[in-house]
């Protein structure tokens, strides 16, 4: 059976077309939401010994518990009802209703959850403006629709206002609706599977509100009368990329094993970076004058402009030798490619640990720009992108400096150029 697989699409929200009511109505919604949010962390941080139990080294939050500390019930249910709790949340905050304070409680226990497993301790400087709380469609928090003669927008979404419920002492609660930039890459996405639930969120920096679906569908399988395999790639240090062919058997063939790196251009890296630290070590000097220094700053901005563009047509370089081998090697396989994204890397790559040529190596990788000059290159040639997956090998890394410096794994019998790029592989 297929399992079926989420997604995440993002919209942004006409928010020069709302009223000032609007606007208002929203940022309350979402500063109020980040307030109960902020007050169940706390809840949980001042119980954790309480709340938490440990499975496999690390703690979880049991949410029967954390309710039975924040929310009261009347209503009958298998657990008996509560009138009187010690963090009386819909005492605190009145204007939200039993269900919105359930998804902040879940928002909560995902936060505290990610917090463990990144091995890190609540800061409130790295804490967001706004946090968004997740609308689950299952009790119709949301409505979603499609009206094609509104000339103000197409796409409008409908999320639940119980601000004024109490007030009004009604059952029933307002939909304040928005107004949605969508594309026609949002509608095709949008159209790919069933919107399980979504997001509000606030951009601080941009200023800008957006709407982000999260969308569960099952992939298209694939049947083929060729065999299976996998073309592993990963990104090195002397050499650009290395990639290795992974069939039926469960092992490597030593002779699937390839190098990709172009001599011309790393040349030109090369040279390029060697005058950017040649105008750095000048800029350095204390006695230089000030109209050699902004002479030098201009010069610098150039050449690291121009070190970015030879960065990327790198990349673009050794990724078409990739496709012409991909494709060659799919008329053999029914194919999947997969990028290694080992993340915390650059954690490991800290200034002072002694490796600064490594170091720097790592620091230019850019895993995301190949996994999509990949799929992009290859879906020209009708393969779906589905089949080229971007994934990680690595777990979380505990905080900087604390962590020893990075080794990559050494395999028998290789190269040496091998055994620096890192293959986590069985070898034949």
């Amino acid at each position: 059976m297929t399992r079926s697989v989420r997604t995440t699409v993002r919209v942004r929200i006409k928010a020069e077309v709302l009223t000032k009511r609007k606007k208002k109505r929203l940022e309350q919604i979402t500063g109020r939401d980040t307030r109960t949010i902020k007050q169940f962390l706390k809840v949980i941080y001042h119980n954790e010994d309480q709340l938490t139990s440990v499975n496999k080294g690390t703690k979880k939050v049991s949410k029967n518990k954390l309710d039975q500390l924040t929310l009261t019930t009347t209503r009958s249910t298998q657990y008996p009802s509560r009138s009187n709790v010690r963090h009386d949340l819909k005492k605190r905050f009145p204007r939200s209703s039993h269900d919105e304070l359930q998804e902040c409680r879940d928002k909560v226990v995902a936060i505290y959850h990610s917090q463990q497993a990144l091995h890190s301790c609540p800061n409130n400087d790295a804490v967001p403006k706004k946090i968004p709380r997740t609308l689950s469609a299952n009790k119709e928090r949301f409505r979603l629709l499609c009206s094609t003669s509104n000339t103000i927008a197409r796409w409008w979404v409908g999320i639940r206002d119980s601000l004024d419920t109490n007030k009004n002492n009604t059952l029933n609660h307002e939909k304040l609706w928005l107004p949605l930039a969508c594309s026609p890459y949002h509608e095709h996405q949008l159209h790919k599977g069933k919107i399980q639930a979504l997001e509000v969120l606030y951009k601080a920096n941009k200023r800008e509100w957006w709407i982000s679906f999260i969308l569960s569908h099952v992939p298209t399988h694939y049947a083929s009368s060729r065999p299976p395999a996998v073309l592993g790639i990963d990104l090195g240090i002397n050499k650009r990329a290395v990639s290795a062919l992974l069939t039926p058997k469960g092992v490597i063939n030593r002779h699937e094993i390839r190098f990709w790196s172009d001599k011309t251009r790393k040349k030109l890296v090369k040279e390029t970076e060697r005058k950017i630290a040649k105008l750095q070590k000048v800029l350095a000097k204390p006695s230089l004058s000030f109209g050699k220094r902004k002479t030098t700053l201009h010069q610098l901005q150039s050449l690291r402009t121009k070190q970015r563009t030879e960065y990327t047509l790198t990349d673009h370089t050794y990724t078409n030798k990739l496709v012409n081998y991909i494709l060659s090697i799919g008329k053999k396989y029914d194919l999947y490619v997969v990028v290694g994204f080992p993340i915390h890397i650059r954690k490991s790559q800290y200034r002072g640990n002694q490796r600064p040529r490594t170091r720097k190596s790592v620091h230019q990788w850019n895993y995301r720009r190949v996994t999509e000059l990949l799929k992009f290159k290859l879906s020209l040639f009708g393969w779906d992108e589905h089949r080229v997956i971007s994934k990680s090998s690595l777990g979380p890394l505990p905080s900087v400096p604390t962590v020893a410096p990075f080794a990559p794994p050494v395999l028998p019998n290789l190269p040496s150029s091998a055994r620096r790029v890192g293959i986590n592989l069985t070898l034949t």
